[in-house]
């Protein structure tokens, strides 16, 4: 200890001293509603203080000592600056090159001398080593970015209470009323009112299993302190990628359930085309493909497109080379096209389109991402492993009255489509 910190602690000792002995004295005066053994436990106490109290004082008082010694000669002998070491090993080195003068071959050969690199030649005084001096690391890991996921943000969500999700959708439905004459069935307009016909039916759609897992050196995790958070940042990543590639082009075959595109209804003018001697673009084949969802009643809520059809749709141009946005389009932050949001992602393929209600396509979740760390497997404990594990649960649901609520194309069948032959 320094002498400060040593006289700090002495006068909180004392302090403390004064206080268990003003204890001592309330159970004295009060010996008898106080119990015997805790007069003695406090007295024993104090002694203990006390024989602290004389350790604290004689260390202070060998420090005052050696303070002294340090103001009249320099620090004693027991305690060497740097310079006064350095100063003894090259003396003594002089000494032994002193002596060689006078030895011969054989003698120099037995002779071993210590070599330090601590000094070196011209080109510098001090030797660094590979950690010398102590390098910096900038917070954080580069790595390339990821696609950024998207469609869990637009379409509808739900929880599952069970592993199969059930609903009812009509089937059929035939309507055979009409205005008839009072007291019959016969239409006013010629012919009868007829029976009209409901159908319902059941349908269901199961949960489906996604894992990920990675394994990795118990010495990893021991010596790299952000390395779990980084492993399990990864596996997240990659898990909600998975899952947002699944929702669009996913198939009962690879993934359990369809995905957008695989539910969406393809386009079809049905005999509508843009008039003679016009040359129809992208701006009117989304035009066309956003009716289609509205003829079938839906309200068309997004545009997906790949970046680069978005940027197409910017830099379109007339004859003349000035730039062409429809009054329709609305550019910014915020792209639209007659009102509907446009997002450009790279899920989507270069040249196609995704169009519709996105709040028509539910995904339901059985079970959320859940990360646990794993070591009973027997070869990891044996390899001093850990395994560590990603588990989620859920499935995607469009409904087959819902499936007109999409519309998806590639620009260039659209565009041959609506163009008047």
């Amino acid at each position: 200890m320094e002498k400060q910190e040593l006289l700090d602690a002495l006068g909180e000792h004392g302090k403390a001293i004064e206080q268990k002995q003003a204890e001592i004295k309330a159970a004295v005066e009060n010996a008898k509603a106080e119990s015997k053994a805790e007069v003695e436990k406090l007295k024993s106490d104090l002694a203990a203080m006390e024989e602290t109290k004389k350790t604290m004082q004689k260390q202070l008082d060998e420090l005052d000592i050696e303070i002294q010694k340090v103001k009249k000669g320099g620090p004693s002998e027991s305690v060497k600056t740097f310079a006064a070491e350095l100063k003894e090993q090259l003396t003594k080195e002089a000494a032994n090159f002193l002596k060689m003068k006078g030895f011969g071959k054989e003698a120099l050969k037995e002779m071993q001398i210590e070599m330090k690199s601590f000094l070196e030649s011209a080109n510098a005084s001090i030797t660094t080593g590979s950690l010398l001096p102590q390098p910096q690391f900038e917070v954080g890991v580069s790595k390339a970015p990821d696609r950024m996921p998207f469609l869990m943000e637009i379409i509808s969500s739900g929880v599952a209470n069970s592993f199969v999700i059930h609903w009812v959708q009509r089937k059929t439905r035939t309507n055979n009323g009409g205005f008839v004459t009072e007291g019959t069935l016969t239409k006013v307009g010629g012919g009868s009112v007829s029976e009209s016909v409901l159908g319902y039916e059941t349908k269901n759609a199961t949960m489906q299993n996604f894992t990920n897992f990675i394994k990795v050196s118990n010495n990893s995790i021991d010596d790299i302190e952000w390395l779990m958070s980084e492993i399990q940042t990864e596996l997240l990543t990659l898990a909600v990628l998975d899952m947002d590639a699944a929702i669009l082009n996913g198939t009962v075959a690879a993934n359990g359930f369809d995905g957008l595109l695989t539910k969406a209804t393809a386009f079809s003018a049905a005999g509508d085309t843009l008039p003679a001697g016009v040359a129809p673009n992208k701006f009117d084949a989304l035009a066309f493909a956003l009716a289609q969802v509205k003829i079938a009643n839906h309200n068309p809520n997004y545009v997906v497109l790949h970046p680069a059809d978005l940027r197409d749709l910017k830099l379109t141009r007339d004859d003349s080379g000035s730039y062409m946005l429809p009054p329709t389009m609305a550019v910014g932050n915020n792209v639209s096209i007659d009102g509907v949001r446009v997002i450009s992602n790279t899920g989507m393929t270069k040249g196609s389109y995704l169009v519709g209600d996105f709040t028509k396509a539910k995904f339901w979740t059985r079970k959320g991402m859940e990360i646990r760390i794993w070591e009973q497997n027997e070869d990891d404990a044996k390899n001093q492993l850990k395994t560590i594990t990603l588990y989620t649960r859920g499935t995607m649901v469009v409904k087959d009255a819902d499936t007109t609520a999409f519309v998806t194309d590639t620009f260039a069948d659209t565009i041959t489509e609506i163009t008047l032959v």
